[in-house]
């Protein structure tokens, strides 16, 4: 928020944070090397791929159903809460499906730019139980929900596990995936279906590494592919 050019409506009444529990996928994607990449180009161009970001993340808001989103520079996070879609499944489906979505356009997009970009962005996908906190400042237009606990510490986590078009999944999500293939992989789907490969020992070693994982996610995530689109719009699985 720009604080410089807001106006702030102050509310006079008591005010008093609530929170509440709820169950989650959250996404987090992340340009790979941007901060390097936008030291060799103008702010304009820096600009422009900022831009399509945000884009992307407005229109996913109406096409694939997440109830919260943040923008976070050369990244941002989707969350979508499982009461609105009935399953851990049926939420894990709308995130994955989001998740190539933001691959494909961005794919598009970077051909379609006259100048270098950068070379994708790192996807990485918790699930889990939260605290959705609501505050309540005097500041009303400040009062935006927040959620913390585990999943979204995994999920920034694992999003640096992934490399230019990956995505990470963590156990949770993985066990959940195994489960229900159908609905969460599209097994039966011959063009767009998923798969769990995974993580090589490179990927384990460093996610042995990473602070705040725990020991069931540094050792059970999971990569996603889609292997019947690969060749089509990029080379990589996005595996470290």
């Amino acid at each position: 928020m720009d604080l410089k050019n807001t106006k702030f409506s102050i509310i006079n009444e008591p005010q008093k944070a609530t929170g509440k529990k709820a169950e989650i996928v959250v996404l987090y994607a992340d340009i790979r090397d941007f901060s390097d990449w936008s030291f060799l180009v103008s702010p304009d161009q820096v600009a422009e791929v900022v831009q399509i970001q945000y884009e992307r993340v407005i229109q996913l808001a109406q096409d694939y159903k997440h109830s919260f989103h943040k923008f976070l520079g050369d990244g941002f996070f989707l969350i979508w809460e499982t009461s609105d879609h009935g399953s851990i499944a049926d939420t894990l489906h709308w995130a994955l499906g989001s998740a190539f979505e933001i691959h494909k356009k961005y794919w598009h997009v970077s051909k379609k730019l006259g100048y270098p970009t950068p070379n994708g962005l790192g996807i990485g996908i918790s699930c889990g139980e939260v605290v959705k906190v609501q505050p309540e400042t005097f500041i009303r237009e400040l009062n935006e929900p927040d959620f913390v606990g585990y999943p979204m510490n995994c999920g920034a986590r694992l999003q640096s596990l992934a490399g230019p078009y990956g995505v990470v999944l963590d156990s949770k999500g993985a066990e959940v995936a195994i489960n229900n293939k159908n609905r969460v992989l599209r097994e039966s789907n011959s063009v767009s279906g998923l798969s769990l490969v995974d993580p090589t020992k490179k990927a384990l070693q460093k996610a042995r590494s990473v602070k705040g994982l725990k020991e069931r996610d540094k050792v059970g995530f999971k990569y996603v592919i889609w292997p019947h689109l690969q060749n089509n719009l990029w080379s990589t699985d996005g595996r470290i």
